[in-house]
């Protein structure tokens, strides 16, 4: 008999929410779920910047020098470059000290207000060419610092898929604002995933993508919830690489399909970067058939441009395709 067991837990920096559909027995379906947790654990433990003692950070507090990475630290960072390279530098994960300088130091978990941070404000941002990787060693320039916030949970989310393909029926990950589902739910009928209202206090439901029973990620970035005012000015937490501010956007929140979490989530916050009128074109350059972007509101109005037909919105004001 099929059964769907679901878990979720607070984890890198948000909510972490796992569902296998499975005809396993419980004690192999809890095995399953317990092996998932410890990945997205050691993950965090190992490659959180607001961790003083993880892989990362120590890595950033030893810039300039050679350093032995461990191997699973040495694929994240290829990835972390390759996706840079291809995005033609939006996504930069040497942009750390402008995030820092710009105002997010902390993590928005509650109860991690007092936590003490590594401060790289007053470092320098240089390209993604300046990271060396090498077979057990890697290094950045002296005087910079990585974070790899921007794709690390997409990353991390098409490992947990890759783990599960083949083991279950039918998975749901969702780290975040990342999901990756394959096969089917516990009815037998594929998942579906709905899109967030950006232009409400209130958290609502925009729309919904009915998702493939191929492999298949959706990912959103917004502008308005890890914000803040730093010396009476506001800012957001995705960052222009050309101007090394929040970037100044039309667009409060971008979601963006991908056969991989990985693309799907760095897609999403450089669509932000770029704006409405770029977006698109930009998107079709990886081969993105559906992505939402829900503008800021006009006039009491609300815009939401549309590519694709797969992703169906419940409440429209004006929609352009």
């Amino acid at each position: 008999m099929m059964r769907s067991y679901r878990q979720y837990n607070t984890a890198l920096g948000s909510t972490a929410d796992i569902i296998i559909v499975t005809g396993s027995s419980a004690k192999k379906s809890k095995n399953i779920l317990n092996e998932i947790w410890k990945q997205i654990f050691t993950f965090e433990k190992q490659f959180s910047r607001f961790i003083p003692e993880s892989e990362l950070s120590r890595f950033n507090k030893n810039s300039g020098t050679k350093q032995f990475i461990t191997d699973d630290f040495k694929k994240l960072l290829k990835a972390s470059k390759k996706i840079s390279i291809e995005s033609k530098g939006i996504y930069n994960p040497f942009i750390l000290p402008a995030l820092q300088k710009a105002g997010y130091t902390k993590s928005f978990v509650d109860g991690t207000e007092s936590d003490v941070y590594d401060d790289y404000s007053k470092r320098t941002v240089v390209n993604i060419d300046r990271l060396e990787i090498e077979d057990d060693w890697a290094r950045i320039p002296y005087g910079t610092a990585i974070d790899i916030g921007g794709c690390g949970k997409g990353y991390l989310a098409d490992c947990l898929a890759d783990l599960l393909d083949g083991l279950v029926d039918g998975y749901s990950i969702s780290l975040g604002g990342d999901i990756v589902t394959a096969g089917h739910d516990e009815n037998n009928k594929n998942w579906i995933i709905t899109i967030q209202n950006s232009s409400e206090e209130e958290t609502s439901i925009l729309g919904e993508i009915t998702m493939p029973k191929e492999r298949f990620s959706i990912s959103s970035s917004g502008i308005f919830i890890k914000k803040g005012i730093k010396a009476n000015k506001e800012w957001h937490h995705i960052i222009n690489p050309e101007t090394l501010l929040p970037a100044e956007t039309d667009i409060m929140l971008s979601t963006v399909c991908h056969e991989k979490a990985l693309y799907s989530d760095v897609l999403a916050s450089c669509s932000i970067i770029l704006g409405s009128t770029k977006s698109f074109e930009y998107l079709k350059s990886f081969k993105v058939d559906n992505a939402c972007l829900q503008l800021k509101e006009k006039n009491n109005n609300q815009k939401y441009l549309l590519l694709g037909k797969e992703i169906k919105l419940h409440k429209v004001h004006v929609v352009i395709s």
